[in-house]
């Protein structure tokens, strides 16, 4: 009974960050996931906190933060991808494939969509175009409507024409 008391705490606090997120209020809301994270750490705490360490530019940090998610649910997809967007943000483009591609092997993975679009990007990036196609179309059949993926579609099937 105790256990489950502390999991209904730490996810109102979780909520609370989460809400803080979406306003841009990133003090509150790295302060509100720190105290869920203390009550019952879980890998979508530690991935939200280091996103909240991404928007200060605090790359390193937000790694860490998703490498603390794997070590709670190594199955967890979104540590992956988020890992290989920080990577991909400091210019280590070959290192975020291999965390892209990770990502894609996890079976906990709501957002492999965003995963697709930005392995999409890195193969752009590197000229193959081929695959960057295929990325940016298999982004756009898990989630429809995908604006990016079709934008970036488009552009890059135009430009190949």
């Amino acid at each position: 009974m105790f256990e489950f008391k502390n999991i209904k705490i730490a996810n109102r606090y979780f909520q609370k960050a989460f809400d803080f997120q979406m306003q841009g209020e990133i003090v509150e809301a790295k302060l509100n996931y720190l105290t869920s994270i203390e009550i019952h750490p879980t890998a979508e705490a530690y991935v939200n906190l280091g996103w909240t360490f991404s928007k200060e530019q605090n790359f390193d940090e937000a790694i860490k933060q998703c490498h603390k998610a794997l070590e709670v649910d190594l199955n967890y997809g979104m540590a992956y991808s988020d890992i290989g967007f920080y990577l991909l943000k400091q210019g280590e483009i070959e290192e975020s494939i291999v965390w892209f591609e990770e990502a894609l092997n996890a079976d906990d993975f709501d957002g492999k969509f965003y995963t697709y679009y930005n392995l999409g990007r890195v193969y752009e990036q590197c000229g193959r175009w081929t695959e960057s196609i295929a990325m940016y179309n298999k982004s756009i059949l898990l989630k429809p409507g995908f604006e990016l993926g079709k934008k970036k579609l488009l552009f890059l099937s135009s430009k190949l024409n």
